[in-house]
């Protein structure tokens, strides 16, 4: 039953919002009207970048370029007009680009800048107020417990990670060796099995204490989007497209990771395919209208991801928690 909710939500329609054409008015001998200026848009609307790494912003309409901290990232307007933007990350931290029309219409990228990846070891820390696990070890768990207002972990019982269609989407391993923080306590690992057209699987939480942490998350993120982030560490060896869902997964709360989207939603940036482990932390101020606009029964699916008919792209995730900064 919980493989047949993440079937409909990986199978969403995507609503497309057609617009009308701007008509000049030419009757009576008056002044044609003014064209209306084409509605701004931003790609992307969100930046993960490691320090040192660029990137490229591009707008549908000319624009000034605003950054809120210089000290993380800078902002360039490119040679044409100021219809694109190049960013270049400096240090750690996060940051909102705004883009500003003639017109007065601005829309908002925000960057987040990553110390950068690395292989474990136990160089990483957790870094925030408070975090809500879904993958975590045991070992960083206990020594992070004070951080924890909500865990969103599978227990087997009424949290649990669901494969839909297990072994003709997801084939399920283990993951051995060293895990995001250098110890040995394991780490989620999937292999796309055969050409399904998708393979999906979702961290679904029906336990009454972690829904009730869903919904406070939730009404928190809502209130202060700036300070909520979703980490994810991730590592491969192969090529492959990812495309993740939060809070249910419906539209307006997708992003992916890799070089291209497999449905709807922005791509946050990609990372080395050298078996190391690398960090992502995705800024949840662009999913923050349509995660407050989500209605929370019983149970919902925290997290979902997809990885496409790409037989044998790994999915190895650990470390992943929303969390809240300092």
């Amino acid at each position: 039953m919980k493989a047949n909710k993440f079937f409909a939500i990986a199978f969403a329609a995507l609503t497309l919002v057609g617009l009308n054409a701007c008509k000049k008015d030419n009757g009576g001998g008056n002044d044609p009207a003014p064209e209306q200026e084409t509605t701004l848009t931003l790609n992307p609307t969100a930046l993960t970048l490691n320090v040192g790494e660029e990137a490229t912003i591009a707008a549908t309409v000319e624009a000034t370029w605003t950054i809120t901290d210089e000290t993380v990232a800078t902002v360039t307007p490119a040679n044409d007009g100021g219809k694109s933007a190049k960013v270049k990350a400096l240090k750690a931290g996060n940051a909102i680009i705004t883009a500003t029309t003639k017109g007065g219409q601005t829309k908002t990228c925000v960057v987040a800048v990553n110390a950068g990846g690395g292989g474990g070891g136990g160089e990483k820390a957790i870094d925030a107020k408070r975090i809500w696990p879904v993958i975590l070890d045991g070992v960083t768990s206990e020594k992070y417990a004070s951080l924890i207002a909500g865990d969103f972990r599978p227990n087997d019982v009424d949290n649990n990670l669901y494969i839909w269609a297990a072994g003709e989407t997801y084939n399920a391993g283990e993951g051995t060796g060293k895990n995001f923080f250098g110890n040995t306590e394991g780490y989620m690992a999937l292999t796309v099995a055969a050409p399904q057209g998708w393979s999906g699987a979702g961290f679904n939480v029906a336990n009454a204490e972690s829904v009730a942490a869903a919904k406070a998350l939730q009404a928190a993120i809502a209130a202060n989007p700036d300070k909520f982030f979703l980490h994810i560490g991730i590592k491969a060896t192969n090529a492959g497209n990812h495309q993740f869902y939060v809070f249910n997964g419906a539209e307006g709360r997708s992003f992916a990771i890799g070089t291209a989207t497999i449905e709807a939603g922005a791509v946050i940036g990609d990372f080395p395919r050298d078996g190391e482990w690398h960090e992502f932390d995705v800024p949840m101020a662009q999913f923050a209208t349509a995660i407050a606009g989500e209605t929370i029964g019983n149970d919902l699916n925290i997290l979902c991801f997809l990885s496409g008919a790409q037989v044998g792209a790994q999915l190895n995730l650990d470390a992943v928690y929303f969390y809240e900064k300092k």
